[in-house]
């Protein structure tokens, strides 16, 4: 469908739409106020220490609204069955490190 929206760039102007590429995920950053406000590695600790709906319990927020927040903030979160499977001593797989932000925006918001 890019391929067919691209072609047709002129009806897309004449309807006053306009075709842009999007950004790869790698090069998407975190909104400043999101930084500003949370602390990326504490709370990819909190994350992987107890379930998000008991996280969301303790903030008095929904736990999809946390999972969201932790999607913009590029934190990884523990897949389904995760605590399940820990509970019933089960192996899970490994905890992923936290990845860096890209072009060092998080050093920008800290200074």
């Amino acid at each position: 469908m890019k391929e067919h929206l691209a072609s047709q760039t002129y009806w897309l102007t004449r309807l006053g739409l306009r075709y842009e590429e999007k950004r790869s995920p790698k090069e998407w950053t975190p909104p400043a106020h999101l930084l500003a406000q949370y602390n990326r590695a504490e709370s990819y600790e909190k994350v992987w220490s107890e379930p998000m709906r008991v996280l969301a319990q303790r903030y008095g927020v929904s736990d999809v609204y946390l999972a969201r927040v932790g999607r913009s903030l590029r934190i990884p979160v523990p897949g389904l069955g995760y605590w399940a499977k820990k509970s019933a001593g089960k192996s899970t797989r490994k905890r992923p490190p936290l990845p860096p932000l890209p072009s060092g925006r998080e050093q920008q918001i800290k200074n």
